[in-house]
């Protein structure tokens, strides 16, 4: 079907030659072959979709998001007529456009569902671009985790995230369900998981009252408990198991399998709460990190376990059920005789064979009952059953990954340093997200064993539909794209202006989202008797506001309406805010008066190109004491970056002289996890210093022409991310290269 489609788009673009073809939709994600041809089909007001029998009218729901007021039939003859094909493969689709219809070849499904989701993306003022589109998925999983223990999400809400994955293309929704904030499924079995575990005061809960003060400190509603949550139960909600099979089957008519998981045995707070007696100790606390676990001494752990998957696998119908298994405090297993018991008793070495004991045996339950089981990387550790898939979680820890793939396990990669969506969207995430490369890094060899990728939100703190669908989105696209595209179609620059279009859908259907970046302007600014500042804003119809009196804008705050001109010392904040009144970030800018800093003369007049680096192996939170550690080795590096041999603890120092073509002023910055600064001529332009994620930071100098001293400084305990440039008087960004430095 794929070189027939390519036969008649050849014929076609030579029967329109003198005719201008059509521009390329902005897709998300990219598909795999995309031949634009002349001109439109004009949709009926009413489009007949003709399916091959009748287990394609379940496709309805999804393909009246782009024709609202089709008409699903089963036969032969449509507007829109969907061709079972048995030589494509699983998600593999053809969409062909003439001027006169449409026709879908697919050999599945799913690949109805997806060639939907990209003819959606074609439609506009009811007229479809010819095209012959042949696309089929990177992966087979393309994965999107919600956790609801923190946070309750209604079915509604739920359903709302499963649309826009089926979108996306995304194929797997992974149902976090159980943790020690909430217990949100029914289980008919043991009533009290839900009666209690369902609710909480959240007057006097900790990610709760944090959620309320960053909303009166930030004033940001989405932070704001939904109050249709609070009940006289307390703050929470569960799912029925009625309700559970409505959102299941709601997943199946989007090509979607909803993947549950019941965390155990840590992270079962409420399961101790409801029945302490499953406990070490019959307590429901908090550790020395986490929960008390679970007790696998203790026999009516295996009852109870049993009890409750029993009745998930009812609920689910497909192969994968996830088991959690993660950040388990084992120390209290040490104290307790029920376990020390357990272990004396198998052989077991320690308590870490403990809990691979407990996995193994819930393992060979969910092998009864014809389910596979899915666990975090933890459960590499004590040899996990070879068919249990291991969902890498840790990225500072490639060495449970490779452990895993080595051990023959299949492997979701879920790497925290790019797929965890939770954390603030600070600049340039996107581009990191979409950078990205699930099997780069020494995962090449085993690139059979991995089933896919999978982005994950937590949501300690996303207390709110909106506050979850502002860390979301856009970066979830950028994870579609590299889960359904590959990687040599990927271009940022293209990606991003897409991006930018997708987004703007989202007003009209009252989403929120990640408002991109407004620029112009540094975290530390100088000027040289003064400075026009010009807010570049990404919409012309966002309201931009500001203050210049230390305090964070809000709603009444002044509006930002053209250039503004600073002639003295002061800090302005600025914040963009979306037609519906939704805030963005929260920027902060210094502007400092300054005089060109001379350049220098150094000592030694026989330079070389580079930058010293020295290695240090440093296990502090600072920069300026990492000469405090061991020396390691110094190396010779074009830019500022981790040296490929620098590994583990990391305390890197830079130093020689940076080349200033010209007089200027120049911003400097440095992304990092973790701390980072940059100092010229000994003057800190750049602090990005202290112990946190991935922030990007930035500041300027007034320099003349010539050469400047540079010292630049990072640390990471697990080999993070370190990145550095600069932007030049005319604007130009760029990383730092060759010919930029001597030493």
């Amino acid at each position: 079907m794929k070189i027939f489609c390519r036969i008649l788009m050849l014929l076609s673009v030579l029967a329109f030659s003198s005719c201008a073809r059509t521009d390329m939709p902005a897709f998300i994600p990219m598909p795999e072959h995309v031949d634009m041809g002349a001109g439109f089909y004009a949709l009926p007001s009413d489009p007949v979709v003709a399916c091959p029998d009748s287990s394609y009218l379940t496709l309805g729901d999804f393909a009246e998001t782009c024709l609202p007021s089709m008409e699903l039939a089963v036969s032969d003859d449509g507007d829109i007529v969907i061709l079972p094909d048995q030589g494509l493969k699983e998600g593999e689709y053809v969409l062909d456009v003439k001027k006169n219809r449409i026709r879908i070849s697919t050999g599945s499904y799913a690949g109805a569902v997806y060639a939907f989701a990209t003819l959606g993306q074609m439609i506009s003022d009811g007229m479809v671009p010819v095209s012959c589109i042949s696309d089929s998925p990177r992966f087979g999983w393309r994965g999107f985790m919600l956790d609801v223990s923190r946070h309750f999400f209604s079915v509604e809400e739920v359903k709302t995230i499963l649309l826009k994955m089926a979108q996306y293309k995304f194929n797997r929704f992974h149902w976090h369900l159980t943790d020690d904030q909430g217990w949100r499924i029914e289980i008919k079995a043991y009533p009290q998981l839900t009666a209690q575990g369902a609710w909480r005061d959240h007057e006097n809960h900790g990610h709760d009252v944090k959620c309320a003060d960053i909303a009166r400190s930030t004033d940001n509603p989405s932070f704001i408990l939904d109050p249709s949550k609070i009940t006289d139960k307390g703050y929470g909600g569960f799912y029925t198991q009625e309700e559970i099979h409505e959102i299941v089957a709601f997943a199946a008519s989007l090509g979607i399998e909803v993947i549950p998981e019941i965390d155990m045995p840590g992270h079962s707070l409420k399961v101790v709460e409801a029945f302490p007696e499953l406990s070490c100790g019959g307590v429901a606390k908090w550790g020395n990190h986490f929960s008390v676990p679970l007790c696998p001494g203790n026999d009516d752990l295996l009852t109870f376990a049993k009890n409750v998957y029993r009745e998930v696998f009812e609920l689910f119908p497909y192969q994968y059920v996830h088991i959690g298994a993660d950040e388990v405090e084992q120390v209290h297993w040490k104290n307790c005789p029920k376990c020390q018991a357990r272990v004396r008793n198998l052989g077991l070495k320690d308590e870490t064979a403990l809990q691979a004991w407990f996995v193994s045996e819930m393992h060979d339950f969910f092998s009864e009952n014809g389910k596979v089981m899915i666990g975090w990387d933890e459960i590499v550790s004590g040899d996990a059953p070879e068919d249990a898939v291991v969902m890498w979680w840790r990225g500072w820890r490639p060495d449970t990954r490779d452990v895993a793939a080595e051990a023959g396990h299949d492997l979701i990669i879920s790497s925290s340093e790019y797929l965890y969506l939770a954390g603030d969207q600070n600049r340039n995430s996107l581009a990191k997200v979409y950078g990205w490369d699930p099997v780069m890094d020494g995962l090449e060899t085993h690139q059979d064993k991995v089933l896919g990728i999978q982005a994950h939100l937590w949501t300690e703190l996303c207390p709110s539909f909106a506050n979850a669908c502002g860390r979301i989105f856009p970066r979830l696209f950028a994870v579609c794209e590299t889960a359904w595209s590959r990687p040599e179609q990927k271009d940022f620059k293209d990606f991003e202006s897409r991006v930018m279009k997708h987004i703007r859908d989202f007003d009209a259907q009252g989403l929120n989202y990640r408002i991109p970046d407004i620029s112009g302007f540094c975290d530390e600014n100088v000027f040289i008797d003064s400075v026009v500042v010009e807010v570049e804003k990404p919409f012309d119809d966002l309201v931009v506001r500001y203050t210049s009196d230390g305090s964070v804008p809000r709603s009444d705050s002044p509006v930002y309406e053209g250039p503004l001109t600073v002639r003295e010392e002061c800090v302005l904040h600025f914040r963009s805010y979306t037609s519906e009144g939704m805030p963005g970030d929260i920027y902060r800018a210094r502007y400092s008066p300054a005089e060109y800093i001379e350049a220098v003369k150094p000592a030694d007049d026989f330079l070389e190109p580079g930058l010293k680096a020295d290695w240090y192996e440093y296990r502090g939170e600072a920069c300026d004491s990492i000469e405090t550690a061991a020396f390691n080795a110094s190396y010779v590096t074009e830019g500022i970056y981790i040296p490929e041999e620098v590994k583990g603890n990391i305390g890197l120092v830079f130093t020689g002289y940076v080349n200033i073509p010209e007089d200027g002023i120049y911003s400097f910055y440095t992304y990092s996890d973790d701390g980072s600064y940059i100092k010229i001529d000994g003057r800190m332009v750049v602090d990005n210093d202290g112990p946190h994620s991935r922030v990007e930071r930035s500041g300027q100098a007034a320099l003349e022409k010539g050469l400047h001293s540079i010292e630049a400084r990072y640390f990471d305990h697990s080999g993070g991310i370190l990145e550095a440039g600069w932007i030049m008087p005319d604007g130009e960004r760029r990383r730092f290269s060759a010919g930029d430095f001597l030493h």
